[in-house]
C-alpha cells in the first residue's frame, strides 16, 4: 500500500513512527515487571527491537503484496510459545498510534493516511490475536486426544491382569454384569500349583500361569470370557442354552481345557460350575455359588468339577477323555 508518491520519504516517515513506537514499547516494558521478566528469559531487548522493526516495516510497507496473514500468525505463535498474554500484546501494539501522532506533531509532512494505517493495524492485530485462538484450539484438540488415549490405556490396565494379559477380576465383573442370556459360569483353581513354585521358583510359576491363560484363551468363542481372578484361580463365562445335559456341560469344559499341557508341569485343575438360565444373577452371585461348588470339587481330588445346582461331581481329567476333540 502506497501512502505517498515519494517512496523514500514514505520509508523515512515509517522508520520514524516505528522508532518512536519502539521507545514507547520499551518504556511500557520497564513499567511492567511481569513483561520485563518474560523478556529477560526469552530474548535480549536489542533482538526484540530488531524483530519489531522488521515486522512493522514489512506489514506497513508491503502489506498488500506479501502474505501478511502468515507474518501475523508467526508473531502469534511466538507469543504463545513464550507465554505472552494477548492483553499485553494489544496494549503495547496500540501505542503505535501514539507514535504516529508524536511524529505528526513534530511537523512531518505527507504522513501516511491514518485510516489506511488503522486498517493495516486492525488486520495485523486481528490476525495475530486469531492465531492465539486457532493454536489453542489445535493444542486443546491434541491434548484431548492424548487424554482420551491415556484414559483408554488406564482403563485397559485397570481391567487387565498384568501377568497373563487377560481380564482381571474387575474387568471380568464389568463384562459379566453387561452380559445377557443364559450360560455357564466356571471357577477354576489349579491343583498342585504350589509345588511348581516350591520346586522351580516363582518365575517358573508365572510362566505356568501364562501358559494356562493362553490355553484357556485359545478355545474361546464369540461371547466367551476368561479372567485370572487372583493367584492360580481363573474364571470363565460361556454363553450356553438354558437347558443342558450333564454330557453337554462336560464337553463344554473339556473344550476349554483341551490346550493346556497339565502333565508337563504335573498339575491338575478343579472347578465349580454354575449354570445360569437367565441374566438374573450378577457376577458376585455367580462367583459365590461357584466358589462353594469349587470347594466341593477340591474335596474329591484333582481334575474334578462340581455342578452347583445338582452337586454332581464330574471327571475332567484329560487322560480319561476318549479320542477326538470334545465338542458342544
Amino acid at each position: 500500500m502506497e501512502y505517498m508518491t515519494d517512496p523514500v520519504a514514505h520509508s523515512k516517515l515509517l522508520d520514524q513512527i516505528i522508532g518512536q513506537f519502539i521507545e514507547l514499547f520499551n518504556e511500557h516494558l520497564k513499567a511492567n515487571r511481569a513483561m520485563q521478566e518474560l523478556m529477560e528469559t526469552s530474548s535480549s531487548l536489542e533482538h526484540h527491537d530488531a524483530l519489531i522493526r522488521n515486522h512493522l516495516n514489512r506489514i506497513y510497507s508491503e502489506g498488500d503484496t506479501i502474505d501478511a496473514f502468515e507474518l501475523s500468525h508467526k508473531v502469534g505463535r511466538s507469543h504463545i510459545n513464550h507465554g505472552v498474554r494477548p492483553s499485553w500484546y494489544l496494549t503495547t501494539y496500540n501505542k503505535i498510534f501514539q507514535a504516529y501522532h508524536s511524529v505528526q506533531k513534530d511537523g512531518a509532512e505527507n504522513m501516511p493516511d491514518l485510516e489506511e494505517f488503522r486498517r493495516i493495524w486492525l488486520r495485523d492485530a486481528g490476525d495475530t490475536s486469531d492465531s492465539y485462538h486457532e493454536l489453542l484450539i489445535q493444542q486443546h484438540t491434541k491434548e484431548s486426544r492424548l487424554l482420551q488415549k491415556s484414559i483408554l490405556e488406564l482403563d485397559i490396565q485397570a481391567r487387565t491382569d498384568p501377568l497373563t494379559e487377560i481380564l482381571n477380576r474387575r474387568g471380568f465383573r464389568s463384562e459379566m454384569d453387561r452380559t445377557g442370556g443364559s450360560g455357564l459360569f466356571l471357577l477354576l483353581d489349579l491343583d498342585n500349583f504350589k509345588s511348581v513354585n516350591d520346586l522351580y521358583g516363582h518365575v517358573a510359576g508365572d510362566e505356568v500361569l501364562k501358559k494356562v491363560a493362553t490355553g484357556l484363551t485359545s478355545e474361546l468363542r464369540k461371547g466367551d470370557l476368561v479372567a485370572r481372578i487372583g493367584g492360580d484361580e481363573f474364571s470363565l463365562w460361556l454363553p450356553a442354552p438354558a437347558e443342558m445335559t450333564t454330557d453337554e456341560i462336560r464337553n463344554a469344559v473339556k473344550r476349554i481345557l483341551s490346550n493346556i499341557p497339565f502333565s508337563a508341569w504335573n498339575i491338575g485343575i478343579s472347578g465349580g460350575l454354575v449354570h445360569r438360565p437367565s441374566p438374573a444373577d450378577s457376577f458376585d452371585d455367580l462367583y459365590a455359588k461357584a466358589d462353594l461348588a469349587l470347594y466341593e470339587a477340591k474335596l474329591n481330588g484333582r481334575f474334578t468339577l462340581c455342578l452347583f445346582e445338582t452337586k454332581e461331581i464330574l471327571d475332567i481329567n484329560p487322560r480319561h477323555w476318549k479320542s477326538g476333540r470334545p465338542e458342544i
